[in-house]
């Protein structure tokens, strides 16, 4: 900038948030508008979602969002302050409003208008009846799903004409338990439930979250951004996958790191360890960033912050450990050695991994996609030195920053050599990776 002009003749220049906001958006209005191309077919979900997504884009919603592009320039460009975060801000929102919650509202709608196993993906599905089973007393992880709508859903594997899915609950119990009192609500009050509506609320408080973290009002519009208008977000969202419950519990795990409060923080990881497997990846990194053992000067200093992390073992152990004793070998098989490709009396899952296994079969190194094949061996030799690469780095650079960005990397590392690695995965890496560039504090002091 040149500092011998007065400030109102600086030339007019777009920040990097409004840059990044520029075309994320016009993804989504491109994608909206291609998305007519493809015919919606009861036999295809992914269709019935694609076709959502443009339904809204009739006249006068076109001009309408173009001119919220328009509102979130203009504030960038003519206003300042405190002002131009609530503007940019509200337009941010209206835009997610249009592209995530509606289109997951009228999904929502538009299933309970048709049949329960259209415009929802499996996995939402499983949940749901997962949650009647533990209302009945009966344990998720030893029962079929054959007799539920899952069976319904259109499953199109080539070489497999039975969703091996419906004999095993892939998700950790932590996702069904909290649903358990939204489940009871929905019925009471409507009648009928569909596990989005909990996925809804909890994209709405993360953004509520996100407004309240520590970090510049540009990085806090820009981590709202990646996280709600990616493209391998914003379809699998409305389709109903479950990536938002552990991007909520890990980002308020941050806030509560960010005010120093580690016992809340340590509570919120562990909901999303207990939640899902992509959640167990941070740990590592977690533990070390909260004992941070290298500023310690004697082993007794780190008790004080050990015993901040007792509730989260005991929220942890309470959820797991039930399901672990009412049926351990069920418990393991489904979501361990199933997902892995181990299991010794099961079909294994059809290989569908942007990484190493597209390699697998594209080569023809298998000679089906449901064959063995030692991902399990290799992701545990590169893992592990990626692990080691990462707590050397976090050891001199304990920061959360630095840890959300190892967390993302070894995540990464794990995915591709998996047998499954889905294109929602992809894009939860990525959202991490991105949120580490996002949370430096103005005083970058975020060392505890």
């Amino acid at each position: 900038m040149d500092k011998s002009l007065p400030s109102n003749t600086m030339p007019w220049r777009l920040s990097w948030d409004t840059i990044l906001f520029i075309p994320l958006c016009l993804a989504q209005l491109w994608s909206s508008q291609v998305s007519v191309l493809v015919p919606p077919s009861k036999a295809n979900n992914v269709s019935l979602i694609v076709h959502l997504t443009h339904i809204f884009y009739y006249d006068p919603f076109p001009g309408l969002l173009l001119l919220t592009l328009v509102l979130y320039v203009g504030a960038d460009l003519w206003i300042r302050g405190r002002l131009a975060f609530v503007v940019k801000f509200t337009a941010l929102i209206a835009v997610v409003t249009a592209f995530v919650i509606l289109p997951t509202m009228a999904a929502i709608i538009f299933r309970q208008d048709t049949a329960p196993h259209l415009y929802i993906h499996d996995g939402a599905i499983q949940i749901e009846e997962a949650i009647k089973f533990l209302r009945a007393g009966k344990n998720p992880y030893n029962e079929s799903y054959a007799n539920t709508p899952m069976e319904q859903w259109p499953f199109n594997e080539s070489g497999l004409s039975h969703n091996p899915a419906l004999e095993h609950f892939v998700y950790l119990p932590f996702v069904m338990i909290f649903s358990v009192p939204f489940y009871w609500l929905s019925q009471t009050v409507v009648g009928w439930y569909d596990q989005r509506l909990v996925y809804l609320g909890m994209l709405i408080a993360l953004l509520l979250i996100l407004v309240r973290l520590r970090s510049r009002p540009r990085e806090k519009l820009a981590m709202t951004m990646v996280i709600t208008l990616l493209p391998l977000f914003v379809p699998f969202f409305i389709e109903g996958r479950n990536d938002i419950v552990v991007l909520f519990w890990l980002i308020g795990a941050l806030s509560f790191l960010q005010q120093r409060r580690l016992c809340w923080a340590g509570v919120w990881v562990a909901a999303a360890v207990a939640s899902k497997q992509t959640a167990w990846f941070i740990l590592p990194f977690f533990v070390l960033f909260v004992l941070n053992p290298s500023q310690r000067q004697h082993w007794r200093d780190l008790i004080p912050r050990a015993r901040a992390l007792i509730p989260a073992l005991i929220l942890f152990t309470l959820v797991m450990v039930p399901f672990v004793l009412w049926d351990a070998s069920a418990f393991i098989e489904d979501v361990i050695n199933y997902q892995s490709g181990i299991s010794p009396g099961a079909t294994n899952y059809p290989i569908k991994s942007l990484g190493l296994g597209s390699f697998v079969l594209g080569f023809g190194w298998i000679e089906r996609s449901a064959a063995a094949f030692p991902f399990s061996m290799l992701q545990i030799v590169f893992g592990g030195l990626t692990l080691m690469v990462l707590l050397i780095r976090q050891w001199r650079y304990n920061t959360i920053a630095q840890m959300m960005l190892n967390y993302a990397l070894w995540f990464l590392v794990f995915a591709f050599f998996s047998r499954t690695f889905n294109d929602n995965h992809l894009g939860f890496a990525l959202t991490c990776l991105a949120l580490s560039a996002f949370l430096g504090l103005p005083d970058d002091s975020e060392k505890v």
